[in-house]
């Protein structure tokens, strides 16, 4: 446990968490949680959501309440009363606690709004050249510069670790979320299907929200049949919308006996789930992102964006990175992911040289053990 830091001398602790979006945002905002829970030995942890990804913050174990806003809808319907009374109704709920501090991790107008609005002793954001947006610094007290070329996760853990006075290296160890009692039953029947039964579980998460993350699905089917021979892997198949579904019944064709297309999951489901498999195949995607809140390996394909930036941490993961074929370079994310007509830099990719890498660094894990 540790005992420095400028609030050593109090017993309670209060902290509220600022990271209102995205989902995958939020997600990657999760290691904050354990390295407050380990730094103090009595704190409570609020977090500012959106409405939209409140369950999430709800079912994680470390967080007391989740305080729902709905800026998205007031943005959509500005001039509508029914938005502003529940916008007023969020900032009431906010402002009925103190808090010793108060870290606005997003750093953008809509976050700092919430900032402004909490009562906090200290109020603690990013940097002028840190933030999305400039008039968030007017809403926190103690700003620091974050190097935008780390890994996301250390980026909110430097934050923090910044404001402590603490260099130390942090680990980022896996957390269940919390399971309703329905969830637990269909937890379990999924494990129980006879087409998941092998020694090397594999979920297979094969969608993005923008298509120029995306394997083409050829690819992604040639590329698990390696697996599938190599390792005798069986597939847990999970989509979010109709698009990723229709991808996920092409596998199942692919590999009839050997897969198992899931029903739409609740995320802290979802998530135990991750825990119960031996490797998650992802895109850079939120199911990449929940993956990285547990101790299962994963296994993503990078395009448009940076794997050094936004894959999980640690060893356990294995990203491999496609090139850009036009000689564009970039920072974290390709300034033309969503106009580029080919996505080349994945949508090219040979499914053997994607293998070739994996399985390398799958033999490797093997040896380590």
């Amino acid at each position: 446990m540790y005992k420095d830091g400028p609030f050593s001398a109090i017993g309670f602790y209060k902290i509220l968490i600022i990271k209102t979006s995205s989902l995958g945002d939020i997600i990657q905002s999760f290691p904050v949680l354990p390295y407050l829970h380990r730094r103090f030995s009595n704190v409570v942890i609020d977090w500012v959501v959106e409405e939209s990804f409140a369950s999430i913050v709800r079912a994680h174990p470390l967080i007391r309440k989740a305080i729902p806003v709905n800026m998205k809808q007031l943005k959509k319907h500005w001039f509508g009363f029914g938005p502003w009374r529940r916008l007023f109704q969020s900032i009431h709920a906010l402002r009925q606690e103190t808090y010793h501090i108060v870290f606005d991790l997003q750093g953008n107008c809509k976050s700092g709004a919430m900032t402004f609005c909490a009562k906090g002793n200290t109020k603690v954001g990013l940097s002028l050249s840190s933030v999305r947006e400039w008039p968030n610094i007017l809403a926190t007290q103690v700003r620091f510069k974050i190097p935008q070329q780390i890994n996301i996760r250390q980026q909110h853990l430097q934050l923090l670790q910044r404001f402590f006075k603490d260099d130390r290296d942090i680990d980022t160890p896996g957390v269940c979320l919390t399971l309703l009692p329905s969830e637990q039953g269909q937890f379990r029947s999924i494990l129980q299907v006879r087409a998941l039964q092998s020694s090397c579980k594999i979920m297979v998460c094969p969608g993005s929200k923008w298509v120029n993350k995306q394997l083409p699905i050829a690819t992604l089917c040639s590329l698990l049949g390696k697996m599938h021979q190599e390792l005798q892997a069986t597939f847990l198949l999970v989509w979010g919308g109709e698009e990723e579904k229709r991808d996920c019944e092409e596998i199942q064709r692919q590999f009839p006996t050997k897969s198992y297309l899931a029903e739409p999951l609740s995320l802290p489901l979802w998530q135990n789930l991750m825990h119960a498999v031996d490797l998650i195949f992802a895109v850079d995607s939120s199911a990449l992102h929940l993956c990285g809140t547990t101790a299962t390996p994963s296994f993503s394909v990078f395009g448009p964006t940076d794997a050094i930036v936004f894959k999980p941490l640690g060893p356990r993961h294995f990203a491999y990175q496609g090139k850009c074929p036009y000689g564009r370079t970039f920072a974290k994310t390709c300034p033309v992911l969503r106009s580029c007509a080919t996505g080349a830099c994945i949508r090219n990719l040979a499914a053997d040289a994607i293998y070739d890498a994996f399985i390398v660094w799958w033999r490797s894990r093997s040896v380590d053990k």
